[in-house]
């Protein structure tokens, strides 16, 4: 949720994008870890599909799951998912009408708090929630920080739930990397035949 709050821009628009779509998945896979429902036993991954009484992870644990990295990839729940979790709780509103709408964040200082909380001397000590959030953030270029890029004090700082940070930034970076070649190569269309 403190996710979607930091992606909402100064307007009220959510993106649509991609990479925002795999880190709402991420994170929210890497919050059932920290709650114990996904655990890593060695060779395998133990997931309790009980219901957690909040519909977004809900439908994550009970997705068919292939991988964690095809939950994250193409799992069934995206940032557009939080946006309404965030207004049935109240802590957004909507304005304008489907095709333009807009989210008002009725708790700003708590996402104001957030981002100077989480972008203010990356290098204290951290609790496991924060510094994965921090992480995704700054590889999703959402927080202002002197350090753009995750540190490995970081990284630490998210421990025992390292291993589905690490998977969520290296799915948006290779989701990143795969969309800068594409723009920089669009696929020509095939040609076209006469009759």
């Amino acid at each position: 949720m403190r996710l979607v709050s930091l992606v909402l821009d100064r307007h009220g628009r959510l993106s649509d994008s991609a990479i925002f779509a795999i880190a709402v998945r991420g994170t929210l896979l890497v919050d059932l870890a920290l709650r114990h429902r996904i655990t890593d036993v060695g060779n395998a991954i133990e997931i309790d599909r009980q219901p957690t009484g909040f519909p977004p992870a809900d439908r994550l644990l009970v997705s068919p799951i292939k991988s964690l990295d095809d939950v994250v990839r193409h799992g069934p729940v995206n940032q557009r998912d939080l946006a309404a979790e965030h207004v049935r709780r109240g802590t957004w509103s909507i304005s304008g009408h489907w095709l333009r709408r807009r989210y008002i964040d009725e708790s700003p200082e708590q996402t104001s708090r957030d981002k100077t909380r989480l972008t203010t001397n990356l290098s204290r000590l951290w609790d496991r929630a924060d510094a994965a959030l921090a992480l995704v953030g700054l590889r999703l270029g959402v927080l202002s920080t002197s350090e753009p890029e995750p540190t490995e004090e970081l990284l630490q700082a998210s421990e025992p739930v390292r291993w589905l940070v690490q998977l969520t930034l290296d799915q948006i970076g290779w989701t990143r990397a795969v969309g800068q070649v594409m723009e920089a190569h669009p696929p020509t269309p095939p040609p076209v035949m006469g009759l």
